[in-house]
């Protein structure tokens, strides 16, 4: 009997250990994009053409730009550490924006423009901790600016 008590304690440890490595197993994609589709996420219009503007958001945008210290790598027109920002809704889509916002580091693993952009700038795209709303917010920012910039 005594070797039956003691074997409980043990099975549930190794279960909780073999669940711990289970859910450790895989990299979370914060956008809902599989990494195969990498190459498509910038297939289509930009999302200067497939966007309405949100003022207000793109306020909030603005607000977020500086508050994430996007400001420290990014400016629209004008190059900084990281690559101007101006126009950039007419180049990229809206899929794209988000998914480079909300994760940078897959980006950098699996998309070829991420890639090209890490070669020529030599640094990569901090991970902000953007949620969702606040990068729907930073895209319609960067919308506006592409659409005044034109």
């Amino acid at each position: 009997m005594k070797s039956m008590e003691s074997a409980g304690p043990r099975r549930g440890a190794l279960a909780l250990i073999a669940l711990l490595f289970l859910s450790g197993c895989g990299s979370e994609d914060k956008s809902g994009e599989a990494a195969g589709k990498a190459e498509d996420l910038n297939e289509g219009p930009p999302a200067s053409q497939t966007m309405t503007l949100n003022a207000g958001l793109a306020a909030w945008g603005e607000t977020l730009f500086k508050e994430k210290a996007c400001i420290t790598c990014h400016q629209v027109g004008e190059r900084k550490q990281g690559p101007d920002l101006a126009g950039v809704a007419d180049r990229r889509t809206e899929r794209w924006l988000q998914k480079q916002i909300l994760d940078p580091a897959w980006m950098l693993k699996n998309d070829p423009i991420a890639r090209q952009l890490m070669a020529e700038y030599a640094l990569q795209m901090a991970d902000q901790n953007v949620k969702q709303t606040e990068a729907d917010a930073l895209i319609q920012y960067l919308l506006r600016e592409t659409l005044q910039g034109r």
